[in-house]
């Protein structure tokens, strides 16, 4: 009993005795740096919200001298981010117009390049951008393009490229046509296109013809999108397709099916022009109307 005793006396002393200094100091400490922290994340969220609250743009107009003629014969229009969109109208001249933004902490509109040039009816507009830079990499910039094309006339070539935005072409008259895009769609309607190569890589495209030429040759590449192939269904193409990992479908041509066939060959009517249609990841769609 004398031994429990001790014992008992032994752990009320220990429980009621003075607060060790140490562990009092250390907690101080730790609630100072979490406060500290929180302050911090909260400085660099009030940072990022005010750098991308950061907006200005302005508007732009450009109109193409026609060549001796009065007339033009090829459009080149190059982008790094935003919509590039080329349409006809009744106006006997070309217009390019646009908006260009800036965003982020120190961004500068007089940092952004727009270049243009026509000589004897060959169009050439191009939009620099910056590198992106400041805060958090937190600066970009946009530039959306539209081009009005007068609907009488049958470019030679017309070319459009592209980064980060897409391509959107209405009621195309161009004996060559050349669409390339890395990270935004296509979207191509052809009044008539003898030569036709749209690419993207991150983006679907969708490519509707009034008619197919029988020398033309028709070429899409979306490796990681989907691609939609539209023409009449009385049409005669010699069509090859591929596609590694999704399928292949064919609407409103005789025997209409899918196939999950990595590569499918077929020929539409008596021979004509050349189809050819590539992707990895996406879906192919080929459809008769």
């Amino acid at each position: 009993m004398a031994v429990l005793g001790l014992s008992i006396g032994y752990s009320l002393t220990s429980t009621i005795g003075p607060p060790e200094s140490g562990k009092a100091s250390l907690n101080r400490w730790v609630l100072v740096i979490v406060i500290i922290g929180i302050l911090i994340v909260g400085a660099l969220f009030s940072l990022i919200y005010y750098s991308t609250a950061q907006v200005s743009s302005k508007t732009f107009s450009y109109s193409p001298p026609q060549d001796a003629r009065g007339s033009y014969s090829s459009l080149s229009i190059s982008n790094v981010d935003g919509l590039v969109t080329v349409v006809p109208w009744s106006q006997p001249t070309v217009l390019i117009n646009g908006t260009v933004t800036a965003k982020g902490l120190g961004s500068s509109l007089s940092t952004v390049n727009l270049i243009s040039s026509s000589s004897n009816g060959d169009i050439a507009f191009q939009a620099l951008f910056p590198a992106s830079a400041g805060f958090f990499l937190s600066q970009s910039y946009t530039a959306n393009i539209n081009v009005f094309v007068p609907s009488t006339i049958r470019f030679t070539t017309v070319q459009v490229s592209n980064v980060n935005g897409g391509v959107r072409i209405e009621s195309l008259n161009s004996t060559i046509v050349k669409l390339t895009t890395v990270n935004g769609g296509v979207s191509v309607d052809c009044v008539y296109c003898l030569s036709m190569t749209a690419a993207s890589t991150n983006g679907n495209i969708a490519a509707t013809f009034a008619a197919l030429i029988p020398e033309g040759s028709y070429n899409l590449t979306a490796p990681n999108a989907n691609l939609n192939f539209t023409a009449p269904s009385s049409a005669s193409f010699r069509l090859s397709a591929s596609d590694l990992n999704g399928s292949i479908q064919i609407l409103g041509f005789s025997g209409m099916f899918t196939t999950t066939q990595t590569s499918f060959n077929h020929t539409f009517g008596t021979d004509g022009a050349s189809v050819n249609i590539k992707s990895v990841n996406g879906q192919i769609t080929i459809t008769g109307t």
